[in-house]
């Protein structure tokens, strides 16, 4: 799978640059450990923004490296490295296609419910918002999953694509047929006007029509 190459071969040059802060390694006067603390900083960055893009903020890597590695110590700096390399031999595997899809479609099936409850109890411009939350984040699960890139590179930085860019280039990929991208751009849609607020954009019958075809998309849709 190209996009799984492209995730470890990322994961390798984030341990590279774990490698390289442990090479700053000196002792200070108490004969503690210390790397360079700005090469240790953008390792740490670098690091979680990989692991909260691929695995998730609620991953036990992510959450493990946020708050294990948290000095510029050289054992820190190796707990790091093992962690990333821990999550890298999980990518070696079948995660994006087993595990990834399976917790993350129940997760977001779950919000769905979170977005129901809002609705029922008369806030549907609220349900709307969530539902837009969730939908944009079934794209990306997607799309990372089936080798579609999720970012776009401005001017060397890699910036989010939007669920329209994610929806169109699914569809591309023929991740979904014509009917299914049609009813996505139609609820991603209906949800950015809920975020806008414009009180004349929606009603409680779309919400109510696009909360149970989003159930039946989220079941339908394998990573």
């Amino acid at each position: 799978m190209k996009n799984q190459d492209e995730l470890i071969t990322q994961a390798t040059a984030i341990i590279t640059m774990g490698e390289k802060v442990l090479a700053t390694e000196t002792s200070d006067s108490q004969s503690k450990s210390l790397v360079n603390e700005v090469k240790f900083h953008d390792f740490r960055i670098t690091a979680l923004s990989y692991l909260g893009r691929v695995f998730g903020e609620i991953s036990t890597y992510y959450e493990s490296f946020r708050t294990e590695v948290t000095h510029h110590t050289a054992s820190r700096s190796r707990r790091g490295i093992g962690i990333l390399t821990a999550a890298k031999r999980e990518l070696q595997g079948d995660w994006l296609e087993t595990t990834s899809g399976a917790i993350a479609r129940d997760i977001l099936i779950d919000m769905l419910r979170l977005a129901r409850i809002q609705f029922d109890q008369g806030n549907h411009y609220a349900a709307a918002v969530i539902a837009g939350a969730i939908l944009e984040k079934q794209l990306r699960n997607l799309c990372l999953a089936r080798g579609v890139a999720i970012h776009n590179e401005i001017q060397g930085k890699a910036v989010a694509k939007k669920g329209l860019q994610l929806t169109g280039e699914a569809y591309k990929k023929k991740l979904y047929d014509r009917q299914d991208n049609k009813a996505v751009i139609s609820w991603l849609e209906l949800c950015d006007a809920a975020a806008k607020g414009t009180a004349e954009a929606i009603d409680s019958g779309q919400v109510k029509n696009m909360l149970n075809e989003m159930q039946a998309f989220l079941t339908k849709i394998k990573y």
